[in-house]
């Protein structure tokens, strides 16, 4: 009679308790009587703190939190498809989460339980922790290119966030770029050197915190050797004296360009001009061009220019090479270069 009435009275004060909001612990698998004897025994169960994480790999998160008084074991939950659900029970107040697909994000929740009576007692959740496990390694890559200042690396496309670029500098690595493309093309080099580069991939996780996979085979690349700069000689001088007059002669009725810097203030003479008279002169330099081709077409383009704008039958076109009128050298390093007096 005795235990019939402390049975009743217990499942009295349990279901005032949930009457009134207080938090109440659930068993697994226990009839309402059952249930009320042990949410008496078991309130004590705490909640989880502490939860963290360290990424292992590319498929394995190590979890930990901290120890709850009392508590005979934890169980750990794992959110898929936007619900938690079940990983493992475990005894410590720790678990290694396995087999997980790489680059992944992952939210986790804990909660401890007592066993009273055979039967798992549970307290409240724990917050839940994110986290991700790491890319697999990078892949793939190779040498996709190279100029005299460049070289261009390419690699196969993996799972991840973004990849970092590394290069082998002064025997250590170092990070040089981070991209989310699967190329990347390093600047500033020297011509003709060996430079060594490896990429690794990244994955970040909701916290925005970098998980890292492991790094590719290293690639040796060379730059290539710069081409020679086209340098004008005198032959070139020559040539281009006699086109450049040919020319011009076919656009006017007289001749219009002068070689030597003597031939032109001679010609000045005899036509009584004075300084008034000259055009801003045009200075064309043949160290920034490749070919005397090009060279030779910006010359003629310059004075095509200036015929456009005061008129064939309205000036002379005066180029000469090497020293302005004044007498200083056009180039400050005494080389060749062009310039374009209109006289008029």
């Amino acid at each position: 009679m005795k235990n019939s009435m402390k049975k009743v009275t217990t499942a009295i004060l349990a279901t005032m308790m949930i009457g009134v909001g207080a938090f109440a612990p659930v068993a697994d698998n226990v009839d309402i009587f059952s249930q009320t004897s042990i949410t008496a025994e078991a309130a004590s169960v705490g909640k989880p703190t502490g939860l963290k994480s360290k990424t292992l790999s590319n498929s394995k998160i190590k979890l930990t939190w901290k120890k709850v008084k009392r508590a005979s074991g934890y169980t750990v939950y794992m959110r898929e498809n936007g619900k938690y659900k079940k990983v493992a029970n475990c005894k410590s107040n720790t678990y290694t989460v396995k087999k997980l697909p790489n680059a992944s994000r992952k939210y986790f929740k804990v909660r401890a339980y007592k066993t009273v009576k055979g039967k798992k007692v549970y307290g409240a959740y724990s917050t839940s922790w994110n986290t991700a496990t790491n890319p697999q390694a990078a892949k793939g890559l190779k040498v996709s290119g190279t100029t005299d200042s460049t070289v261009t690396l390419k690699w196969s496309k993996i799972g991840c966030t973004n990849y970092r670029v590394f290069q082998m500098i002064n025997g250590s690595w170092k990070q040089i770029a981070t991209t989310s493309s699967t190329s990347y093309t390093v600047g500033g080099l020297s011509e003709g050197t060996s430079y060594q580069f490896r990429i690794r991939a990244c994955k970040q996780d909701y916290r925005k915190v970098n998980h890292y996979g492991k790094y590719s085979t290293a690639v040796t690349a060379t730059t290539t050797a710069a081409e020679p700069k086209f340098e004008l000689t005198q032959s070139d001088v020559d040539r281009a004296v006699k086109e450049l007059q040919q020319y011009s002669n076919e656009q006017c009725d007289f001749d219009a360009i002068f070689y030597t810097e003597q031939e032109m203030w001679d010609n000045i003479a005899t036509r009584n001009l004075d300084n008034s008279s000259w055009g801003t002169p045009d200075t064309v330099s043949p160290d920034t061009y490749d070919s005397y081709d090009e060279l030779y077409r910006k010359v003629k383009g310059h004075i095509d220019d200036l015929y456009r704008i005061i008129g064939k039958d309205q000036a002379h076109i005066v180029v000469y090479q090497q020293w302005h009128g004044d007498g200083s050298a056009i180039n400050s390093d005494g080389k060749p270069a062009w310039e374009i007096y209109l006289l008029y």
